[in-house]
């Protein structure tokens, strides 16, 4: 108690240097919080978009497919296991226990002309109840309403402008078939999806699967399935299952990809948090150098008067422990003062959101599905660890100074105090 008695008072002696370092280490533990909650946000967010309307959990597709799918190929469809059709089979992987749910789906494309410019899209095939009952589809529908059956299309806002359309008209597509012939059909537009991500709302629109296998010439086949469990956390069970399952059925053409591990992007999101741990801890180091400078000048100051103290009989490992308890109390504070702060930056960004332009200008150019408003996670983990983190390191780095105090000799420094 006589030890943290010594130290508080000194920390008081000098009010500014200390504020100085208090306000450091505030600052870096509150970028801590503020930009752990950005990346959690940034990272759930478009791991939601990615599983929601590019990869489900687990999705199946064949091998030839996943090659060449930027082609959107349909000559290499699922027909099911044995080809006994595709509804058999999202029925017989709906019966394991680690399956919530499948949606099938066929990928195409498709052009339309209007004021002679050529608008190129991609239509996908969607089990239409399916998608009621699961899917996010529904949701984004800004306008008008979810496609039924026939030739009804659902229609992405930004698709939407550029084919100059508003709900309730007719448009002719033009695509080519299973059997590469070049093909037409018109469609009603019956609604329109505004899911805010411009890679999806600005080229595709979405048709019953019924209707797109028949204009497509496809029998009961799908591009991709689509396979949901309950949570991310049970991917590699699902994973396992279907692996499983597609081996038994002597089904080996099939490929069977999880969500994190299907797009190069999204496995760098996956990896993000032990990336932006080394950021998070640099950060930190680098408002220490402000409480290390502090205590160094401190102990220099003060160097006759640690040679008082020893001579008084305080030990080297005394006269440290004064000075690690000054660099433990800034950590604290600081850090409690940052926590506080950010803890309210965050909570309030958290209901707020806030729209960042650069990002929607990056992910349009870069392919990435990211919502263009971010809404901060906030949670009392990123509280606690981002003022554990700065508490520990702060007090870490007080050792260096701390040593060179204790280190001191008697009669050296009370002669370097009559200097």
């Amino acid at each position: 108690m006589h030890l943290i008695t010594i130290a508080w008072r000194n920390l008081k002696r000098h009010g500014l240097r200390t504020g100085i370092a208090l306000l450091a280490v505030a600052a870096v533990v509150l970028i801590v919080i503020f930009s752990r909650g950005f990346v959690k946000s940034l990272t759930e967010s478009s791991f939601r978009l990615y599983i929601d309307n590019m990869y489900g959990h687990v999705r199946i597709t064949t091998e030839e497919y996943a090659l060449r799918e930027m082609l959107l190929p349909l000559d290499h469809m699922m027909d099911g296991f044995n080809s006994a059709g595709i509804s058999s089979m999202v029925e017989e992987l709906e019966q394991h226990s680690s399956v919530r749910y499948v949606m099938p789906r066929v990928r195409f494309g498709a052009m339309a002309s209007r004021d002679d410019d050529m608008v190129r899209m991609m239509g996908i095939g969607i089990d239409v109840q399916r998608e009621r009952t699961y899917g996010a589809l529904a949701e984004d529908i800004s306008s008008g309403r979810m496609i039924k059956e026939g030739n009804e299309i659902l229609v992405g806002s930004g698709l939407m402008e550029d084919l100059k359309a508003e709900v309730g008209d007719r448009v002719t597509l033009v695509f080519s078939d299973a059997f590469q012939s070049l093909r037409g059909r018109t469609f009603q537009i019956v609604g329109v999806r505004d899911s805010g991500v411009s890679d999806l709302d600005n080229v595709i629109f979405y048709v019953p699967l019924d209707t797109a296998q028949d204009m497509l010439w496809l029998d009961d086949e799908a591009s991709e399935l689509l396979v949901y469990t309950y949570s991310t956390d049970t991917t590699e069970a699902l994973l396992a299952d279907m692996r499983t399952l597609l081996h038994e059925q002597g089904s080996d053409e099939y490929l069977a990809v999880p969500w994190n591990q299907a797009n190069p992007f999204v496995e760098m999101y996956s990896e993000m948090d032990n990336i932006m741990f080394a950021a998070y801890l640099l950060f930190v180091v680098m408002g220490t150098i402000v409480v290390v400078s502090t205590l160094t000048m401190i102990v220099r100051e003060r160097t006759a008067e640690i040679g008082m103290m020893s001579a008084l009989g305080l030990s080297s490992r005394e006269i440290m422990g004064v000075f690690i308890l000054e660099g433990f109390f800034i950590g604290v504070i600081g850090s409690l003062i940052g926590s506080a702060v950010g803890g309210l930056l965050t909570l309030y960004y958290s209901q707020a959101g806030f729209y960042v332009e650069a990002f929607d200008m990056f992910t349009s150019e870069a392919d990435i599905l990211i919502e263009p408003v971010f809404y901060l996670s906030f949670s009392m983990e990123n509280l606690v660890f981002s003022f554990i983190m700065g508490t520990v390191v702060v007090t870490l780095a007080s050792f260096l100074p701390a040593f060179k105090a204790a280190k001191l000799e008697p009669v050296d420094a009370l002669h370097y105090g009559d200097d």
